[in-house]
């Protein structure tokens, strides 16, 4: 007598089938904050801040802006810089904590600035030269995705 192979329901069925399937039916409605930067997406919280570091071009001193993630948005909190000429040319009148109140769903570089120019988020330093997109320019934007469509992104990849 010839058996058919049997599906098995014990433990590692239930480990490896039916628990991913129901975090992922658990998940498909919720939304994932994501910080694009060119291709790479970095799923954010609100309240978490990246940096943006870059050289300022008319001074040649180094520029760190602090952001801080928000719902649907991010803020400029801060910007620092060993210059006050520098800090004056971009607007900022003080060095403490907070000097900056600006707000933003997205920003874009020119692919070609000379500036090196590097996000870091989550204590990891990306630089921003490789993330530019066919029309040259790098962009950084903040978006809301589905779950699912995140796992997407991750598996694709």
């Amino acid at each position: 007598m010839t058996r058919g192979s049997r599906f098995r329901t014990g433990p590692p069925a239930l480990l490896f089938f039916v628990l991913p399937a129901a975090l992922l039916v658990a998940g498909m409605g919720k939304k994932v904050l994501v910080l694009e930067i060119g291709n790479l997406e970095v799923p954010v919280r609100v309240g978490e801040v990246f940096f943006h570091s870059y050289t300022q071009s008319m001074y040649g001193v180094p520029v760190l802006e602090k952001f801080r993630i928000e719902d649907g948005f991010f803020r400029l909190v801060h910007v620092s810089s060993p210059s006050g000429a520098a800090l004056a040319y971009l607007g900022i009148e003080k060095r403490d904590d907070p000097n900056a109140d600006e707000t933003y769903r997205d920003f874009t570089i020119p692919a070609a600035s000379i500036g090196n120019h590097a996000i870091r988020v989550h204590d990891k330093e990306i630089p921003l030269e490789t993330r530019a997109g066919r029309d040259g320019k790098i962009h950084v934007k903040l978006v809301k995705m589905s779950f699912l469509a995140y796992v997407g992104l991750l598996v694709w990849r």
